[in-house]
C-alpha cells in the first residue's frame, strides 16, 4: 500500500499524544476514550511489520489491514477539521511570521479555540468514540491472527556514509558494461549497426525480445541514443507502449515525438495523415518500447509507417517485447535480437561495480566472491536483478557475515507474489525503513515514460505526511522534512530501485517497468491507475486513496470510487471530462497534480479542496490562481510550470503562511508577484522570481527575498532589471545558510543591440556588482548563472574566497557574451563534479585558472608555501562555445601525481566545443592521467594533434578540419572520426576495436587506414567512393581489406 502501516501508526499516535498533551480530551469530556485510544495503538503497534509483510500474501489480513488504514486515515481527517475550526476563531489578527507550527506536529492544541462552539466539539468528541469503537474491534480481531512481535527486519542498516555514496556515484558512469554486461554491450553495438546499414528496403522491423528485467529497454534506449543513429535518422520517434493504449493520445505523442504538430485535433483521420506527413520529412527509426499487443502497431502505426515510407527508403521500426510470436505478428521476421541471461562472470562483475569502493582499496571484493556468487546465482542472470542485490548490498558492510545473513533472509522464499513479481526487488523493498517504504510505493504513481522529479515529489511525499523529523537531528521539525526526503531519493537511487538519468544531477528520475509492476502489487488496495480507456491496475476496493489518471474519456469507471477517500489526484494528461466537475467530488485531496489540460475554468473549483497541501499545475492553460487562495489554510506547495498564460499571483497568497514550495519554473516571464511577498518565511523553493524594480507600486521587489531564510532553491530571473548594487544586496543571499541551489538569470539581448558605449559600460558596472552582492551561502551545492554580460565574474569566485564554497559540486556559466577571464578560484572548488561553460566567446586564453594553486602559511615565524590539487574531484568537464579561445597554457611540470598536484586528476569525461586551439596543454595530454576515460573534440578549427592520452577508451574528434596526427592512446577502444580531411597520422592505438568514419567529401580512402587493426569499420562516404570500394577491384579496398566486419554506406552532403 502507498502507506505503510508501521510508518503510519506511530504518526497518528503521535497527534493523539499531542491532543492528550494539550489536555484537549478532558476539555471535550473524552479523556477516558483518549486514554483507550492511546493504549489501543500502543497495543497494535507491537506486531505492525508482521501484519504488513503477511497482508502481501494472505487475503484476511489484508482485509485486517485495510480496516487499520482507514481508522486511521479517519483520524488525520479529524485532526485537519479541529484545524480549519481553530483557524476560524484565530481572526485575521494573527501576525502570520509567528505561525509556525506544523500541521502534523501539535495540532490539536488548536482545539482549544473551538470550546466556543459547543456543537462542533461534540461532534468532533463523538467521532473519537466512534474511532475508538472501531479500534477495539481491529485490536480483538488481531488475536486470531497471532502476529509475531516486534519482528523487525533480520537485515541491520548501516546508512552510507556521504564520502561513500559520493564515491559510489561518480564510479561507473563511463563504464556502461556497469549496466548491462559486456555480452549485451557488445549485441548492442551490433543491433545498432544493423540499424545503420544502407539498404534500399521502404521499412523494417526488428525486435528485442527477452523476459522481464532482461535489459530489453537498456538495448533500445543506447541505441537510439548512439551518435551515429542520431546522424543517420533524421526523424527519430520513441515509444513507451501501455497495455491499454489510446489511439488518438498515442497519434499525438509520435507527432510530437517526430517533431509535428497535431493541432490538439481528436480527429483519428487527420492525425494519421499529420503522423505521416512528418515522417515523410526524412529517413526515420521508431522505437515501440515495451509492446504487449500488436494493436498499437496493426491499429494505429502501420498504415502512417508504411505510407511515409514509401516516399524515402532505409526506416526502421524497433520494438522492445517479451513475446516473440508478437513480434512475428508485427513483421519482426527480419531480425530478432533474443536478449540472454548474463553469465555468472558478467553477473559478478556488474555486482560488485554496484558497491561503493572500500576505504581499503587494495582489499576489493574477492574475499567475498564465493558468498557472492551464490547472490548472483540467485539472480538468475537477470541484469536488473543483479542491479537491485548490488544495491541492496551497498548499503550494508562489507563482510561475509552480512552478505550471509541477506544470502539467508526470509525474503527468498516467500510464496504468493505473482510470477512476474520478483523476489529480489521484494527482498530490498523489506530492507527499507516504513517511512521509505511509502516514499517508494508512491512514485508508482508516475505513469510510465514520465520522469519522477525530485522537485515534484518531495514536497508530494511532505504533503502526505510520509516524511517524518528524525528524533535525533538537532535542527527543528520544520527545517529537516525536505533533507530527509532528499536522502530518501538517494537512497532509492543507491538501491537501483529507481534509476537517476544522470550522475552528477541525479534530480530526474525512472522506474522499471519490473519495479514499477512491483510496487503497483504491494499498493494494490490504495493504489489506482488508469491508463488510456481502461482500469489498468489497483483495488477492485471503492475506498482509493491515490489515483493516477492518464489521457482517457472513461467516466464510469471512476463512478463507482468513494472520490472523498481519495488524498492524492494525479491527471497525466488532458481528459475529455469537465475537470471542475471531477474535483468537486474529491473534497479531502492532499495533493493534485495536473499535467496538461484547461485547467483555467477549474480555478474557482480549488477553494472546495479545503485539505490541499500541495498543488501542481504542469502546461496548462491557468492564467490566475484564485483570489482568496488564503482560504486554502493547509497549503504547502504550489508548482505552476510551464504555464506561458499566467499574469500574476493573488494578494493573498501572502497569507499564507505554511506555503514551502512556490515554483514557477518555465512560467511567463513577467509574472506580477505581490509586494509584503517576503511574510512568506517558511519558503524552502521559490523558482522562476522575475525581479520587478517598480518600488512604488505593488510589485514584489528584490528586497522581498532578504527575510526568506529558509529557502533552499532559488530561481532568479530578470536580473538585468536591478539599477544598483545595494538593491542586491538587500536580498541577503549569503546569510541564507539552507541555500542549496542557485540559479541567475540575465537577458543580455537588450545590452547586446546598445549602440551607445558609455551607456553598455554603465550597465556593466551595475551588473558586476550586482553578482558581487549576490553571493551564494558556503552550503551551495548548485550554481547557474545566465546571461551575465560583465566583463569579470565576482570576487567570490577568487582563489581566497572560493574556498569557502566546499559543497559546490555543480557550476554551470552559460550566455556571457562579455567575460574575457575565467576567475582563478574555480580550482580550489574541493567539491566541484560537473563544471559547464558555455557560449563565453570574449574568452581568449585559460591558464592559471585551470592548474594547481599556490598557497602560504605562516608557521613559527617562517612562511611556508604549499601547492594544492585544482579541481581535485572534477569529473566532467564541459567547454562550449568558447568561439575565440585559442591559448591554454598547461605545462607538464606543474603536474606531480606522487605530491598529490596534479590537476584534475579526477576528471573521467571532457567535451570541447567550438574554439580555436592549435594543440592540448601538456598537462592535460601526459602518461600521468589515469583516469580520463571519453574525450569529445567538436569544431576545433586550429587543432592539429591528438597525442599522449594514455587512458582515454572513446574519443570523438568532429569537423577538425587542420587534424593531422592521433597517436599515443594506448587503451583506446572506440573512435569517431567525422570530416577531418587533413588528418594522415593514426598510430600507437593496440586495442582499437571500433572506427566509424565519416566525410561525403572524401575521394580516397586515409592511408592511415592500413596502418590499425580494428575489429569493425563504419564507413560513411560519397556514391562515388563507395561504389570503388565495393567492387572489391580497387586499391581503396586493399586498405581496409585486413578488417573483419565492415559496414560501408554512401550518403549526400545534404545530409552532414
Amino acid at each position: 500500500m502507498a502507506a505503510v502501516l508501521d510508518a503510519m501508526i506511530p504518526y497518528v499516535k503521535k497527534l493523539i499524544t499531542d491532543m492528550a498533551e494539550e489536555e484537549v480530551s478532558m476539555l471535550l469530556g473524552v479523556s477516558d476514550e483518549i486514554t483507550r485510544l492511546d493504549d489501543n495503538m500502543e497495543g497494535i503497534k507491537a506486531f505492525l511489520a508482521d501484519a504488513e509483510r503477511r497482508r502481501i500474501t494472505d487475503q484476511s489480513v489484508q482485509r485486517w489491514v485495510r480496516k487499520l488504514k482507514d481508522a486511521m486515515y479517519d483520524a488525520t481527517d479529524i485532526i485537519d477539521l479541529c484545524e480549519l475550526e481553530a483557524d476560524k476563531r484565530r481572526g485575521s489578527t494573527e501576525d502570520g511570521s509567528s505561525v509556525k507550527k506544523k500541521v502534523s506536529a501539535g495540532c490539536f492544541q488548536l482545539l482549544l479555540f473551538c470550546m466556543r462552539n459547543p456543537v462542533f466539539a461534540h461532534k468532533i468528541g463523538s467521532r473519537i468514540k466512534e474511532l475508538n469503537q472501531r479500534l477495539d474491534g481491529i485490536h480483538k480481531e488481531a488475536d486470531r491472527f497471532k502476529f509475531s512481535i516486534n519482528l523487525g527486519s533480520n537485515l541491520k542498516p548501516r546508512k552510507l556514509t556521504d564520502a561513500e555514496r559520493s564515491m559510489q556515484k561518480t564510479t561507473s558512469e563511463f563504464n556502461e558494461s556497469a549496466i548491462v554486461g559486456e555480452k549485451i554491450e557488445q549485441d548492442t553495438r551490433e543491433l545498432a549497426q544493423l540499424l545503420i546499414t544502407g539498404g534500399l528496403h521502404d521499412i523494417k522491423v526488428v525486435s528485442i525480445v527477452g523476459t522481464g528485467g532482461m535489459g530489453k529497454t537498456t538495448h533500445a534506449q543506447k541505441i537510439f541514443n548512439e551518435v551515429t543513429i542520431q546522424e543517420h535518422f533524421k526523424v527519430k520517434v520513441w515509444l513507451s507502449i501501455t497495455q491499454n493504449f489510446d489511439e488518438i493520445e498515442l497519434l499525438k505523442t509520435a507527432i510530437e515525438h517526430a517533431g509535428g504538430v497535431h493541432g490538439g485535433t481528436q480527429d483519428k483521420t487527420l492525425l494519421t495523415r499529420t503522423l505521416t506527413d512528418t515522417l515523410s520529412t526524412g529517413r526515420f527509426l521508431l522505437v515501440m518500447d515495451d509492446v504487449w499487443s500488436d494493436q498499437a502497431w496493426s491499429h494505429v502505426l502501420s498504415v502512417p509507417v508504411k505510407n511515409a515510407s514509401q516516399k524515402q527508403q532505409g526506416n526502421w521500426v524497433l520494438i522492445t517485447t517479451r513475446s516473440e510470436d508478437l513480434a512475428q505478428r508485427m513483421g519482426a521476421s527480419f531480425y530478432q535480437h533474443h536478449v540472454r541471461p548474463l553469465n555468472e562472470e558478467d553477473a559478478w562483475s556488474l555486482l560488485t561495480k554496484q558497491l561503493p569502493p572500500s576505504p581499503n582499496q587494495v582489499v576489493g571484493t574477492d574475499y567475498l566472491r564465493d558468498v557472492g556468487m551464490k547472490i548472483v546465482r540467485k539472480c538468475d542472470g537477470l541484469p536488473l536483478a543483479v542491479k537491485v542485490m548490488g544495491g541492496l548490498l551497498s548499503t550494508r558492510s562489507r563482510s561475509e557475515r552480512e552478505w550471509e545473513v541477506l544470502l539467508d533472509h526470509h525474503a527468498w522464499s516467500v510464496v504468493g507474489l505473482p510470477k512476474e513479481l520478483d523476489s529480489r526487488i521484494y527482498l530490498s523493498y523489506e530492507d527499507l525503513s516504513s517511512q521509505q517504504k511509502q516514499c517508494f510505493l508512491y512514485c508508482s504513481l508516475f505513469p510510465k515514460g514520465t520522469f519522477i522529479r525530485w522537485r515534484h515529489v518531495i514536497p508530494m511525499w511532505i504533503s502526505e505526511g510520509f516524511i517524518q523529523p528524525h528524533a535525533d537531528r538537532s535542527s527543528s521539525d520544520d527545517d529537516q522534512l525536505e533533507q530527509i526526503a532528499i536522502e530518501y531519493c538517494k537512497e532509492l537511487i543507491t538501491r537501483n530501485l529507481i534509476e537517476a538519468q544522470h550522475h552528477l544531477t541525479p534530480y530526474d528520475c525512472t522506474m522499471h517497468d519490473v519495479v514499477r509492476s512491483f510496487a503497483e502489487f504491494i499498493a494494490r488496495e490504495e493504489l489506482l491507475v488508469v491508463q488510456d480507456m481502461q482500469v489498468a491496475s489497483g483495488s477492485n476496493d471503492s475506498l482509493v486513496r491515490r489515483l493516477s489518471i492518464g489521457p482517457t474519456s472513461l467516466v464510469s469507471g471512476l463512478a463507482a470510487l468513494q472520490k472523498q477517500s481519495v488524498r492524492t489526484l494525479f491527471i497525466n494528461s488532458k481528459i475529455n471530462f469537465e475537470l471542475s466537475d471531477l474535483l468537486n467530488s474529491f473534497s479531502m485531496l492532499r495533493v493534485l497534480y495536473i499535467h496538461g489540460g484547461d485547467c483555467d475554468r477549474l480555478v474557482g473549483s480549488l477553494c472546495q479542496l479545503r485539505h490541499l497541501r500541495y498543488l501542481g499545475l504542469e502546461e496548462t492553460n491557468i492564467s490566475r490562481l484564485l483570489d482568496d487562495i488564503d482560504n486554502m489554510k493547509f497549503l504547502q506547495h504550489i508548482v505552476i510550470q510551464g504555464s506561458a498564460h499566467l499574469e500574476n499571483l493573488p494578494r493573498t497568497i501572502i497569507q499564507l503562511v505554511h506555503l514551502r514550495t512556490l515554483d514557477m519554473h518555465r512560467s511567463n516571464a513577467n509574472v506580477v508577484i505581490p509586494k509584503e511577498f517576503g511574510r512568506l518565511r517558511n519558503l524552502r523553493t521559490l523558482g522562476g522570481f522575475r525581479v520587478h524594480m517598480d518600488m512604488d507600486g505593488g510589485w514584489c521587489s528584490l528586497e522581498e527575498i532578504g527575510p526568506l531564510s529558509m529557502l533552499r532553491r532559488l530561481t532568479l530571473h530578470g536580473l538585468e532589471d536591478v539599477s544598483a548594487s545595494s538593491l542586491a544586496e538587500t536580498a541577503r543571499i549569503s546569510s541564507k545558510e539552507h541555500l542549496e541551489y542557485m540559479d541567475l538569470r540575465w537577458t543580455c539581448s537588450g545590452f547586446m543591440e546598445l549602440r551607445d558605449e558609455i551607456k553598455k559600460q554603465q550597465q556593466q558596472e551595475v551588473v558586476e556588482e550586482v553578482l558581487e552582492k549576490l553571493c551564494p551561502p558556503p552550503r551551495i551545492h548548485d550554481l547557474h548563472i545566465q546571461g551575465y554580460f560583465g566583463r569579470t565574474l565576482p570576487n567570490w569566485m577568487m582563489v581566497v574566497e572560493a574556498c569557502a564554497f566546499k559543497s559546490l559540486s555543480i557550476l554551470r556559466l552559460a550566455d556571457l557574451p562579455c567575460c574575457t577571464k575565467l576567475p582563478d578560484g574555480l580550482c580550489r572548488l574541493p567539491s566541484l563534479k560537473g563544471l559547464n561553460i558555455v557560449d563565453a566567446p570574449a574568452i581568449k586564453s585559460v591558464g592559471s585558472e585551470f592548474q594547481a594553486s599556490s598557497s602560504s602559511s605562516t608557521v613559527g615565524g617562517g612562511v611556508i608555501a604549499s601547492t594544492s590539487s585544482a579541481f581535485p574531484n572534477l569529473t566532467d568537464l564541459y567547454l562550449e562555445g568558447l568561439c575565440e579561445w585559442e591559448e591554454w597554457d598547461w605545462e607538464e611540470q606543474t603536474v606531480d601525481v606522487t605530491a598529490g598536484t596534479m590537476a584534475m586528476h579526477a576528471l573521467k569525461f571532457l567535451c570541447i566545443d567550438k574554439c580555436k586551439l592549435s594543440c592540448l596543454p601538456p598537462g592535460l595530454a601526459n602518461n600521468k592521467r589515469h583516469a580520463l576515460r571519453v574525450l569529445a573534440l567538436y569544431k576545433l578549427s586550429n587543432l592539429a594533434s591528438v597525442e599522449n592520452f594514455p587512458s582515454v577508451v572513446e574519443l570523438d574528434v568532429f569537423d577538425c578540419p587542420k587534424l593531422k596526427r592521433i597517436s599515443g592512446l594506448s587503451k583506446l577502444h572506440k573512435i569517431r572520426i567525422f570530416r577531418c580531411p587533413e588528418l594522415e597520422v593514426f598510430q600507437d592505438v593496440p586495442v582499437l576495436d571500433i572506427i566509424e568514419l565519416k566525410d561525403a567529401t572524401m575521394e580516397t580512402l586515409p592511408g592511415y587506414l592500413a596502418c590499425v587493426n580494428p575489429r569493425f569499420l563504419k564507413l560513411d562516404c560519397s556514391k562515388e567512393l563507395h561504389d570503388s570500394i565495393i567492387s572489391g577491384s580497387s586499391s581503396e579496398f586493399e586498405k581496409i581489406g585486413h578488417i573483419t566486419k565492415l559496414d560501408i554506406n554512401c550518403i549526400e552532403r545534404r545530409f552532414r
